[in-house]
């Protein structure tokens, strides 16, 4: 999960490796110019630098500090310019961005809620052909006092552009109907790191030859969930089922025994639709860094292989698929200015109504081509910036998520995943009074909250997350 110690202590020490954007201007999509890749002034640092994802820049508190780009476009055009911002306190922000002899200028005003926001700066900025320096400034509104603020990216695109690729993703959006109406869901982080309760973990095969649907299963259609989000790679490249796109980039990272389609089987049979979480790749897995091509500028192999593992498996599992958790979307598909139309359309493969996400953590919404919000990080009913109003469509009505259907991802116990040897499963950080008034929340404002339960190696739930889940859904009845 992003932004998570999961993922930290996952990625261990800070990656030799690093992606290195190209710098060309996209002139049919969206380009991005990370924060952290141009040329910063001195206490501009980034946040949690050092592994495969990229996320901001934080310290930007003096009018005289920037950050600068050099990009090249093919032939000269206009493009609307956004700064993706956040900015704590009230301060009004003033936005610079200067190019070719222009400058582009908007405010965050005092009101705007100290989160991620998407601003759209005034007028156009006629790039010309060749390379351009672009640089980014601000200052304090009023022309006096502090201010502190945190910058993620600026996104440049031609309008007609930005408009037909709206068009696009509105006419590829699934209806998220039947997600709202589960009401809950469950993920679990069962990867090729998890530990059994007792003994030495078995080797990756044989842990998925072992696993107990049927347990499983039953232990989940207990909680009242009607969605499960399994985990397929997360950390390091796996996929708990034979997959002959992984094969042929990385070959040992499959099984014999498919227990996705066991798991849809065996969920299906009790009303409960499955989901699978898929991972692009992290920092310490280095035979998967090489094989896919993960910091290679190019990102036409890494893409590639991704839409191969991805529309093989939602070809083969068609209807029984019912959704993609794509974690990373704001902090490593985002920096590479993803094909996000074509990533979309391979996540759909055998089932167009399958719903797709790409996680955006805490910053803004990375993409319109995906159906729902993942919501990590999100611990209120009424979604980021309490904006979501009971008894509506579960939708956001405005910000960056407009128009997406709400979800949050929750912590239930102490991790993502059960990781430690020796360790039983804990206990969940809820009591039946506290779960139950906030899921009622959840349900009346249309906000599918997915809860993460860890998972033994053997597939075992915590009993005594699964009784309060059993108390809880009878309140709801």
């Amino acid at each position: 999960m992003t932004g998570s110690a999961l993922l930290l202590l996952a990625c261990g020490a800070a990656s030799a490796a690093v992606f290195v954007p190209d710098g060309q201007i996209r002139p049919d999509d969206f380009t991005v110019l990370m924060a952290v890749d141009g040329r910063a002034s001195d206490g501009l640092v980034p946040f949690q630098p050092g592994s495969h994802a990229k996320f901001y820049l934080q310290g930007w508190r003096r009018p005289e500090q920037q950050v600068g780009w050099t990009v090249s476009a093919a032939t000269a055009a206009q493009y609307e310019a956004a700064v993706v911002i956040r900015r704590t306190g009230r301060q009004p922000v003033r936005v610079e961005l200067t190019a070719a002899g222009q400058t582009l200028t908007a405010t965050l005003p005092a009101e705007a809620l100290p989160w991620w926001d998407r601003l759209h700066l005034d007028g156009r900025l006629v790039l010309p052909a060749g390379p351009t320096g672009v640089t980014l400034r601000l200052t304090p509104a009023d022309g006096a006092g502090e201010f502190d603020a945190q910058v993620h990216a600026v996104e440049l695109v031609q309008p007609a552009v930005r408009a037909e690729l709206d068009r696009r993703a509105l006419a590829l959006r699934a209806d998220p109907t039947w997600f709202r109406q589960a009401r809950y869901g469950l993920m679990v982080h069962w990867t090729a790191q998890s530990a059994p309760l007792h003994g030495a973990p078995l080797p990756y095969d044989q842990a998925v030859a072992a696993f107990d649907v049927e347990r499983f299963a039953q232990q989940a259609a207990r909680t009242g969930a009607g969605l499960v989000v399994f985990t397929t790679a997360h950390a390091l490249q796996y996929f708990p089922a034979p997959l002959a796109a992984l094969d042929k980039a990385l070959p040992g990272r499959t099984s014999r025994r498919d227990l996705v389609a066991d798991l849809a089987d065996a969920l299906g049979r009790r009303g409960i639709r499955l989901m699978l979480y898929y991972h692009l790749g992290a920092a310490n897995d280095t035979e998967w860094m090489r094989a896919c091509g993960f910091w290679e500028t190019d990102t036409s192999r890494l893409f590639d292989t991704w839409r191969a593992i991805v529309g093989e498996a939602g070809t083969r599992y068609g209807d029984k698929l019912a959704g993609w958790w794509f974690d990373d979307g704001s902090t490593s598909y985002y920096y590479r200015s993803a094909p996000w139309e074509s990533l979309a359309r391979a996540a759909k493969a055998g089932n167009p109504q399958r719903l797709v996400a790409f996680n955006a953590w805490e910053l803004v919404n990375p993409t319109q081509f995906h159906d729902f919000c993942t919501g990590e990080g999100c611990q209120e009913p009424r979604g980021f910036c309490g904006v979501i109003q009971p008894g509506g469509d579960g939708r956001y009505p405005r910000g960056t998520h407009a128009g997406l259907q709400a979800s949050a991802c929750l912590i239930t116990e102490r991790d993502w995943g059960h990781f430690d040897r020796e360790t039983p499963l804990p206990n969940p950080k809820w009591t039946a009074d506290q779960l139950t008034p906030l899921l009622q929340s959840f349900v009346a404002c249309g906000n599918v909250p997915i809860f993460n339960l860890e998972i033994s190696q053997e597939g075992l739930l915590s009993t005594s997350s699964v009784e309060l889940f059993e108390r809880v859904r009878a309140g709801l009845r």
